[in-house]
This record gives C-alpha cells, sequence and structure tokens, in this order.
C-alpha cells in the first residue's frame, strides 16, 4: 500500500520537480528553460536555432539589445559555440553549420543590454 502511495505521489510531482529543474514546456515544439527571469524556449529547424524570449507570465520580451551565445556537443562529442542574435520581436537566431545527433544539447548563456542574466541547458529531439 506504502508502495501504491510513492508512486501516486512521484507521478503527481513530477511536472513539478521537471519544471524546478528548469524543464519546461514547449509552445513550438522546442524547450523551454527558465533563465534568469526569462521562459526561453529553444527550437531547432533545419540550420537554424532560435531562442524565444518570453517573461514569467509567458509575455514577448522585446529583443533587442538581447545576444546569447550556445555551447553545442556536436557529432564526435565535440563542443561547438554558435552565436545568436537579434532577429526581430522576442527572437534570437544562430546558424548551426556542423552535424549534429537527434538529440540536440546546448548550454545557453542570454545577455540583456545589462549584462548576462544566466545560463540554460536544453536537451530536446530534433528532425534534421
Amino acid at each position: 500500500m506504502l508502495a501504491r502511495w510513492a508512486l501516486a505521489l512521484g507521478i503527481l510531482l513530477a511536472p513539478t520537480i521537471a519544471a524546478a529543474q528548469g524543464h519546461g514546456h514547449s509552445h513550438r515544439g522546442g524547450q523551454e528553460v527558465r533563465i534568469g527571469t526569462y521562459e526561453v524556449e529553444l527550437t531547432v529547424a533545419g540550420s537554424e536555432m532560435t531562442l524565444h524570449v518570453n517573461d514569467t507570465t509567458d509575455q514577448k520580451v522585446n529583443a533587442e539589445g538581447f545576444s546569447a551565445t550556445a555551447v553545442v556537443l556536436a557529432k564526435g562529442n565535440q563542443q561547438k559555440t554558435v552565436e545568436l542574435a537579434h532577429a526581430g520581436d522576442n527572437k534570437l537566431v544562430g546558424k548551426i553549420d556542423f552535424a549534429t545527433d537527434a538529440r540536440f544539447r546546448a548550454t545557453v548563456t542570454l545577455r540583456n543590454p545589462k549584462g548576462e542574466v544566466g545560463k540554460g541547458r536544453y536537451n530536446l529531439d530534433v528532425m534534421r
């Protein structure tokens, strides 16, 4: 009986634990992670990676003056750096000119006009 309660509690708390670890939900098929006071979703399509910057109420943040650096795990366990720049609205975009595995893993450092906001880790499936 105790094992059933523990299992039920684990199932109920799993989304809370995942969100606390920075693995939130997705709006565009990517992965959303909290970086500083922002909710930042990473999407990967073809040779482009995009960060969508929102506030904690899920409203778009004007990302003018923002930038980011992503350290991406490429095929063969090589680390590659991608610079992301403002691309209008709440988006930062960077080009991926190297092969990755089906799992796209990156550590992103987000900067706003005042300086570094923080880092977020992403680990998502991509179809490339």
